[in-house]
Order: structure tokens, then sequence, then C-alpha cells
């Protein structure tokens, strides 16, 4: 008997639970939302083409070659090892690889915030559910494929390694214990990297520098505490006080302090050095992006993605106001901080929500009463369990998308690209023998234009921050069909490729005058006008 109980145990665990299907079912839902999610054209196809000048000529960009309205200015392309991946990938195997590798990189960042949940409240179930009804729809908004998805693993990973760090390392062991038990020796190596995928790398510095500041305010508020409760001891129990328990002491913030220090250190090794700070600053103080950019706008409830942003918050302060847990200070504070990012641009929910749920899961751990008796949860039968991760993974299988475009399904998640991107009417356009010179079109159309006809120069695209504000300002008037007249003879435009959605005032403008515009394609989603007298 003694010598058949390990084989026991070895088949126990492969026996197919509940609890795997909860894991399984969390992240392949996370991997289902990425694969059902076609490409936009908006900030996709100038990285993709960034990437190829990169990849051909063997250096990175450092003046615009894209349009004619700001040729030759100088423009710093931080994102150039993100946009280098993409366009590998895209000549590797299409948009349909970087679907795939998407849906992968967000099912591992969102499975080891699972684990996270797991390992710091100990409740299965609850942090999978809390993922997948809560985490996944306030995040989801920002999972196109991007160089800033390519930096939220990163992000999650920083995150995790400065929780575990925080509350399972001790001062007692070797330097070089905790910080390979805790992997903080990764962050400045992830930080060289993060550097030159995306513009979020000074967040990681931020969680560095969050946590520090709230284990030393934790620490010294813990320190006051204990003084005072040496103070007011009773008189003849010094004994107790001497003979009890040693209480096991946090690791030394001298290791933040170490880490801090590194990873600020790796932020430089780019190819810009120190320009690269002043890029983020001046990225976020550009008035063009601040004002005519939606996902840098503060959320709103009357966005549907605002909605729900404000409804996992509403969510998040009843579950702190009822949990019997009193949350960490290090982690309100993080919380916090992000949270004020959260409500000054929509593209930052995605952040707050990644350090909110650990929290938001261990505290509804603490709705439960003390003295609750906590029942062994039921597991199902193996065979169904097992039945319930296939039908999961054959739905994974059948959304891939190789296998997927002959599934008959709707364009708005069968198709690998948008339909908004303007394909038929950009071949048109490129086979036109008399195509014009100044082009205007609708943004989004111009980041595919640098994509698929290089030739072309285009009018302006997503690099926001590249056009001043008043261009921009002038896109939305003649958009909105507004001064067009004086705005087509300023900007010497000869050809409209438009967005029959985004600028129907337009569109109607040259109907109406077919005089002096000559209608050359038309779908359902974009016209290419040519003027007559150029």
């Amino acid at each position: 008997m003694e010598q058949a109980s390990p084989t026991i145990r070895v088949k126990s665990r492969l026996r197919l639970s509940l609890d795997h299907v909860w894991l399984f079912a969390a992240v392949a839902f996370i991997a289902l939302r990425a694969l059902l999610t076609p490409i936009p054209p908006h900030d996709f196809w100038w990285h993709m083409a960034t990437g190829r000048l990169i990849a051909t000529e063997g250096a990175i960009p450092t003046v615009d070659r894209f349009s004619y309205t700001q040729a030759g200015e100088p423009f710093y392309n931080q994102s150039w090892l993100a946009q280098l991946l993409m366009y590998g990938g895209y000549e590797l195997g299409g948009a349909a690889l970087l679907i795939a590798a998407q849906a992968v990189l967000l099912a591992f960042t969102y499975g080891l915030l699972l684990h996270l949940c797991i390992r710091r409240s100990g409740a299965i179930r609850l942090s999978a559910g809390f993922i997948m009804v809560a985490t996944l729809p306030a995040s989801f908004d920002n999972w196109i494929i991007r160089p800033q998805t390519y930096a939220l693993p990163l992000f999650v990973i920083f995150l995790y390694v400065l929780t575990i760090w925080r509350t399972e390392a001790r001062a007692e062991q070797p330097w070089y214990v905790r910080w390979r038990a805790s992997g903080l020796w990764l962050l400045p190596l992830l930080a060289a990297i993060w550097v030159n995928l995306h513009g979020a790398f000074v967040l990681g510095g931020a969680l560095i520098g969050l946590t520090f500041a709230g284990e030393a305010i934790e620490r010294w508020w813990e320190a006051r505490r204990e003084r005072r409760s040496w103070a007011n001891r009773p008189v003849g129990r010094a004994e107790d006080v001497l003979t009890r328990e040693p209480i096991p002491q946090r690791a030394p913030l001298i290791d933040l302090i170490i880490v801090g220090v590194l990873t600020g250190a790796a932020w430089l090794l780019n190819p810009g050095g120190f320009q690269v700070i002043g890029y983020v600053r001046n990225l976020l103080s550009s008035s063009a992006v601040t004002q005519l950019v939606t996902e840098w706008a503060p959320p709103t409830i009357r966005d549907p993605n605002g909605m729900i942003f404000f409804g996992f918050l509403l969510a998040g302060m009843v579950i702190l106001a009822y949990s019997r847990r009193r949350p960490e200070l290090t982690v309100m504070l993080i919380m916090g901080a992000f949270l004020y990012l959260a409500l000054g641009a929509v593209r930052n929910n995605i952040w707050f929500v990644a350090v909110a749920t650990p929290l938001l899961v261990v505290q509804l751990t603490g709705w439960r009463a003390p003295d609750t008796p906590q029942r062994k949860p039921f597991q199902g039968v193996p065979m169904l369990n097992g039945l319930l991760i296939g039908l999961i993974g054959f739905s994974l299988l059948i959304c891939l998308p190789w296998v997927k475009p002959a599934l008959d399904l709707p364009p708005d998640v069968g198709a690998l690209l948008s339909p908004s991107t303007p394909v038929a009417a950009v071949d048109a356009l490129r086979a036109d023998p008399d195509r014009p010179e100044r082009l205007f079109h609708a943004m989004s159309y111009g980041s595919y234009l640098i994509w698929a006809a290089p030739e072309q120069a285009v009018w302006a695209d997503p690099r926001i921050e590249l056009y001043p504000l008043e261009q921009w300002l002038d896109y939305r008037r003649l958009s909105a069909g507004g001064d067009t007249e004086q705005l087509l003879e300023f900007y010497n435009i000869d050809g409209l490729l438009l967005s029959v959605e985004d600028q129907s005032a337009l569109v109607e403008y040259a109907r109406v005058h077919p005089e002096q515009w000559e209608l050359r394609y038309e779908d359902e989603t974009a016209v290419y006008f040519v003027h007559r007298q150029r």
C-alpha cells in the first residue's frame, strides 16, 4: 500500500476538475476575443511601413518621408523595435500570423495576471471569474495590434515581480536569493527592451517608484505603531514581548533603489539615448494629441467603452467598501496613481484595470465572514470537464485566422482586416494612370496609403504629434464641409479619397460639383475623386 500511494497521487493530479475548466476558459476567452478582432487601419499600417523601411534600409528614419505637408520634418520614431517585429511577422505569415501572435500574447499577459490573482488570493474560480466578467470587458478596447499591446506583457511582468518581492521576499534571505526568487533581476533587462517598443516604458519606472513610496510609508507607520504599543505595554509584561516569536522582516528597500537605478540606466539603451525622455514629455504635452485624438480624451459615459470603464470603477468601489479585509497601502497608492491616468485618457484604462484586478480579487475574498467554514469546491465529473475543455478548444480552433475566413462570418469578426480598410479604393487609386499628386483623405486612410501605396504622398496620417494643431483643425473643418473651397485651394488639393461614413459632408460637396470633381471609384466605405482642372 505504501508503494502504491505515489501512483494514486500522480493519477489524481491528472484528473480534470472544474478548476481546470475555469482556468482554461479564462485564458481561452482572452485569446478568442483577439482572434475575432479584425485589424483596424488606424495605427497598424504606418507602423508596418516604418518597419519595412528599417528592414530594407538598415536604419531608423529620423525625418518624415510619407507626407507632402510635413516632408523632411524631424520625427522621433521611438517604437522601432515593435515596428520591426510587426513587419517581420507580416512578411513571415501575413495578417493571419500577426492576429494569432496577438492572441497568444494577450493570453500570456492575462494568464500571468490570473496567476498573480490566484497566488495572492488562493481563489481559483473567483480569480478566473473576475478576469472574464470584469477585467476583459474593461480592457479589450485597447487590444488592437500596435506597439502598445507589445508593452502590455512587460507591464504585467513588472507588476507581478514587484508584488512577489513586496509580499514574499524577506530581509533574512541573501540579496541574490530575494532577487532570484522574486524575479527582480528581470526588470532592468525588460526595461531595455521596453524602451524600444513603446513610450509606456516610463510606467515600469512608475511601478517601481510607487512600490518604494508605498512600502516606505507603510513601514514607517508600522514602526510608529510598534513604538506606541511598546510604550503603552502593561508593567510586568516585558517578558512576553521578549519571548514571543520573531516577526519576519520584509525585504530592505535598498533592493528597489538598486533595481530602480538599473532600470533607469537601461532606458538609455536606445538609439536616441536621452532623447527618448523628451519624446515622451513632448507627446504628453502635445496639444494636437490631447485635443484631437479620442483615446487621449477622458472617458465618458456617453461612449459604450466609457460606460464599461465606469462600471468597473463603481464595482471596485463597492468591493473595497464591503470587504472585511483592509487593503494594503502600497497597492492602493499604485491603483490611485493609475486611476488618475485612466481618468485623464481612455488609452490608460488598460494599465489601471491591470493593477486594480489583483487588489479587487483579494478584497473579494474578504467578503466572507472569518468564521464561515470553507467547503471543498465541487469539481464535477472528469470526463465532462474534459468535454467542456475540448469544446472551448474547438472554438479556438475554428476561430484561428487561417480557418475563420472560410466560415462565412460577419465581416466585423470574420475578416482579417477591418471592413473600414480602403483596400479596393487604394487599388483603384494605384491603377489610375492620372492619379493626383496632392491627395486629401481620411486620417486612417493615410495610414494604409503609406503601406499599400508608398509612392503616393499623404496629406496626414495617425502620427498626430508630427502635424501641427492648425493642420488638424483644418482637417476637421474640411472633413465636415466647412470652408471647403478655401481649404482645398490653400493646400492645392487635386484628389480626394474619402470615408463615406466619417466625411459625408465633403463627399456630398464633391458630388454636387461634378464639373470640378470627377468620381473615379466608389464602394460602400470609400470614394475617390480627382479634380478636373489639375
